[in-house]
């Protein structure tokens, strides 16, 4: 059964998921799957959670790591906001992700760090069929340009790869996005000739996860 269409979402990234400084094409964005998904995680993820790193490190030197979304940094993840021109592609403000995922139940919110400080928002889910989507990723304005989300993708995918009953990951954007589709195609993600509301769904199966 198809679940509705949770939210518009996009993200931003380095030079290039689901808007960036002075880039002559539009940032990726990772859009929400409006498929069925699972109502959270099971068991087996609990204690591993956050935080989440494969010790890869931006453009700045910067050691990315993903978080879970606490106490201590809701207000500064909410307050992550694209670029004025990538308001196509992301909301104003990383905060609908956080309410998606209050709310909802289906999708996990993630604050992505560069080192200590907090820099952008993913979030994922995991389908009753034991695949997983990405949604939400968005790149701070002040922090684009930076391979933060490449890097963010690069952390998270191993991650759900790893899961128990995993057998893909899938993600959609705007197929105006080239910049969305060249990030990941080059990560090894192909479509799989079906549209949710008018954006191309891809996925990412192992073998492929192990050479990101």
């Amino acid at each position: 059964m198809r679940a509705r269409w949770l939210c518009r979402t996009a993200v931003s990234w380095t030079r290039p998921w689901w808007r960036a400084p002075a880039a002559p094409w539009p940032w990726p964005t990772a859009a929400p799957s409006r498929n069925s998904l699972g109502r959270g995680p099971g068991p087996a993820y609990a204690a591993a959670v956050s935080p989440i790193t494969e010790r890869l490190r931006d453009t700045t030197g910067r050691t990315v790591t993903l978080h879970e979304v606490t106490a201590d940094n809701w207000r500064t993840v909410a307050d992550i906001a694209p670029l004025d021109s990538q308001r196509a592609f992301a909301p104003g403000l990383a905060a609908r992700y956080l309410l998606l995922s209050l709310l909802e139940d289906v999708w996990h919110s993630l604050a992505i760090h560069a080192d200590d400080r907090v820099v952008g928002h993913v979030m994922w889910a995991r389908d009753e069929d034991g695949s997983h989507w990405i949604g939400g990723l968005l790149i701070d304005a002040r922090e684009q340009g930076k391979g933060l989300a490449r890097t963010t993708m690069r952390t998270l995918l191993p991650w759900l790869a790893a899961q128990p009953g995993h057998f893909t990951t899938r993600l959609s954007y705007a197929p105006e996005n080239i910049a969305a589709a060249h990030l990941y195609t080059s990560l090894g993600f192909t479509p799989t000739g079906a549209e949710e509301d008018g954006e191309v769904v891809v996925e990412l199966s192992p073998p492929s996860h192990p050479s990101l």
